[in-house]
């Protein structure tokens, strides 16, 4: 071989190894050669867990390497719901939610696809221990993002569908139906939470078909339970959640929130819609601190099998019962009533305490609102609520033993004002001894007069805010009394003071108010021609006088 035929050669071989294209050195181009495409390597993989459950959610990470491009990642999985991955330049991570059940035979896998410029793939398969229970029929499908769990599409479940911990599970509108197994029934709630914190939102419950078979404690049909948990249930529908139209099993509970714990949890119920439930509307129980407000509970009226209650607070729920609308939980048979509001303590579990239930509206309830705690003699003042500027009416006489408006059987010394109530089937003169306005048990004579109002700081000749006075026993239940009671003034503006029935002091002037209505109370506004102290006091008969300080400036 020549000299030249070697450096020709030589030139060949430095371009084949540069992959270039050129030309030598008489113009002859060179041969182009490119390193052959090779898939993404793998890294490291990660999971948070091996081993799932029911409504578990788990982390799940993968890293790779390209000789050469970007690298793009897709998740997919046989079961259960895996989120929009988070990816950068060289992994990726993504969040997989286990179902309620698994189909018999189904193994859950999630599978990450790493995929090059060239085209080219390498995959890599999670395997999951599934520890949770085989379902008859094809699971309610979801959408994942951090922190939500969305119903796909409405959907028929005989299994309870957990809410994965801190995670809202969001129904976007869709309805979930509770249906019984093949050769069994349907046990506990339609949808709880699995952790401390959940949240529960936009979405309708109900049951179809469900067999005449009764339960007990955990047991029980629930539409929507959070247990051991704060969070909310929001803007949600239960509806037909029953076990038939003349079932008198004690469960078909529309939103329950229960906590046996000495930790206490924090939940609003708020703007939900519970009708045609079986037993009762929305239950606060144990340890719990409850807002229930702007909910629609409907009874559904008066029935023969089963004696309903709206909203119950028990055994040491601490809650606020505002807003409410509560109608139709009433009870044809002699042996109970069905309530709008109820208040009950179990035997040996601690006093509900601090509750306030206002501005609710009651319809057609055997008993509006119902205090039943047994606070013994005296009361404790723990069990004392405030029960004020509710709305109650009954058109009717249905329950053949008990109607009232608000009853407090064992006199628990409750602040009772300011409430609204008509109709003939709370007028003590429809049925006596069986219909009522307020009943509120006391064997104590009326003994005091005592404001309900705050002192008020006025501008003189203004009209001062509504001032409420009642006649009371020593523990602070009301007692109506009979006879006028005398309004005066003492002090540097007294000489200027008048009381009148007017919001605007407008009217004649008042000296005198009765206390022998069902609430045992008055309202008066008064205003003062001077600036100085004023004593405001109510007297009269054997019973203490209440005084109040006002100041007029």
């Amino acid at each position: 071989m020549s000299r030249v035929d070697v450096r020709h050669l030589s030139l060949l071989v430095v371009g084949l190894t540069l992959g270039v294209v050129g030309c030598d050195e008489h113009g002859a181009p060179l041969v182009t050669y490119d390193p052959p495409a090779i898939p993404p390597t793998l890294g490291e993989t990660s999971s948070s867990s091996a081993s799932v459950g029911p409504g578990e959610v788990l982390r799940l990470g993968v890293t790779a390497a390209a000789s050469r491009g970007t690298l793009s990642f897709s998740w997919t999985t046989t079961a259960g719901t895996v989120s929009a991955p988070v990816s950068d330049a060289d992994g990726s991570e993504a969040l997989w939610t286990s179902p309620s059940c698994l189909p018999a035979g189904v193994t859950p896998t999630v599978t990450v696809t790493v995929t090059n410029a060239a085209g080219l793939s390498t995959s890599h398969t999670f395997p999951v221990t599934w520890s949770g229970p085989v379902c008859t029929r094809t699971p309610c499908a979801f959408s994942l993002e951090a922190g939500r769990l969305a119903l796909a599409a409405d959907c028929s479940t005989d299994a309870t569908l957990l809410v994965p911990e801190g995670y809202t599970f969001d129904g976007e509108g869709h309805t979930v139906t509770a249906v019984d197994p093949p050769g069994s029934h349907f046990i506990g709630a339609v949808i709880r939470n699995r952790g401390t914190l959940a949240r529960v939102r936009d979405v309708t419950v109900t049951a179809s078909g469900l067999k005449n078979q009764c339960e007990t404690g955990a047991e029980r049909l629930r539409g929507i339970l959070l247990e051991g948990a704060s969070g909310e249930v929001v803007d949600s529908v239960v509806s037909g959640l029953g076990k038939g139209a003349t079932s008198g099993c004690q469960e078909g509970f529309g939103i329950e929130v229960r906590n046996e714990s000495a930790d206490t949890f924090r939940v609003d119920v708020l703007r939900n819609r519970v009708a045609d439930f079986q037993k009762l509307g929305i239950l606060a129980t144990g340890s719990v601190e409850v807002n229930i407000a702007d909910n629609t509970v409907e009874g559904g009226g008066a029935v023969g099998h089963i004696a309903r209650n709206g909203i119950q607070v028990s055994n040491g729920a601490k809650a606020r019962v505002t807003g409410n609308r509560v109608s139709g939980n009433a009870y044809t048979g002699a042996s109970a009533t069905g309530s709008g509001i109820l208040v009950k303590v179990d035997a040996g579990a601690p006093l509900v305490s601090g509750l306030v239930v206002e501005g609710n509206t009651l319809t057609d309830n055997d008993i509006g609102i119902y205090l039943f705690q047994d606070a013994g003699e005296p009361p404790s003042p723990s069990a004392s609520a405030r029960i004020a500027n509710n709305v109650l009416q009954h058109g009717s006489v249905s329950n053949p033993a008990f109607q009232a408006a608000i009853a407090d059987y064992y006199g628990t010394g409750s602040v009772i004002t300011s409430n609204a109530i008509t109709g003939v089937g709370y007028d003590p003169a429809t049925a006596p001894d069986r219909t009522f306005d307020v009943s509120v048990y006391t064997l104590q004579p009326a003994s005091r007069l005592t404001f309900l109002t705050p002192e008020y700081d006025v501008a003189t000749s203004s009209c001062s805010g509504k001032v409420i006075v009642q006649s009371q026993d020593a523990a602070g239940n009301l007692v109506p009394s009979a006879g006028m009671f005398q309004l005066g003034a003492s002090g540097s503006a007294a000489s200027g003071v008048t009381f009148h029935a007017d919001p605007d002091c407008s009217g004649a002037a008042l000296t005198t108010v009765s206390l022998s209505n069902a609430q045992a109370e008055a309202s008066f506004y008064f205003k003062s021609a001077q600036p100085g102290a004023a004593t405001v006091a109510v007297s009269g008969g054997s019973l203490t006088t209440a005084s109040q300080a006002q100041t007029i400036h």
